[in-house]
């Protein structure tokens, strides 16, 4: 028993077809930093620029993203990371927001445009030792530069619609 065809050239009919256009679909990577006094006990050892205690970042929850611009030509992207922040182990400061930004260059792309950002992760976060200036100008001071790196899969579309030539529903089954 094989498959009957049961449409015939009647019943195909012009239709309009709403839909998204697919502009560009990239695969991105931005990222992100902010900088922080070190905490009380943490210490840099100058010669080696190593801390004297572990520190380190872990996620406090999804990345997000909190905003996105479409310029002519281009789509930018802002969010943040949350994170706590550990020495030794113990959890010192329960919640951060490590800021993120990218671009994303895409020609033809105009304000009005959907953009849709798909499998955001976070693919590493970075602790990094900085001596800085003070106030003052006196002395120099730890700080903590807290880095995250986040990539995406975006898509940038647009409303169209599609002319088609196309049979109704056939199928009158209860």
């Amino acid at each position: 028993m094989g498959f009957v065809n049961q449409v015939s050239q009647t019943q195909f009919l012009d239709q309009n077809i709403k839909t998204l256009k697919v502009l560009c679909t990239q695969c991105i990577q931005e990222n992100g930093e902010i900088t922080i006094s070190a905490p009380s006990g943490v210490t840099l050892d100058v010669t080696t620029g190593q801390l004297n205690v572990p520190v380190t970042l872990e996620l406090a929850g999804s990345p997000q993203i909190r905003n996105i611009t479409v310029l002519q030509g281009k789509v930018v992207n802002e969010g943040i990371v949350p994170v706590r922040l550990l020495v030794d182990g113990q959890e010192i400061i329960k919640l951060l927001e490590i800021p993120f930004q990218g671009i994303v260059e895409c020609s033809g792309v105009e304000p009005g445009d959907n953009i849709q950002k798909h499998d955001l992760q976070v693919e590493g976060l970075i602790v990094s030792p900085v001596r800085l200036i003070t106030g003052d100008l006196a002395c120099l001071t730890l700080n903590l530069i807290l880095k995250a790196i986040v990539k995406a899969c975006i898509v940038i579309s647009r409303e169209t619609i599609l002319k088609i030539n196309a049979a109704n529903p056939f199928c009158t089954c209860p």
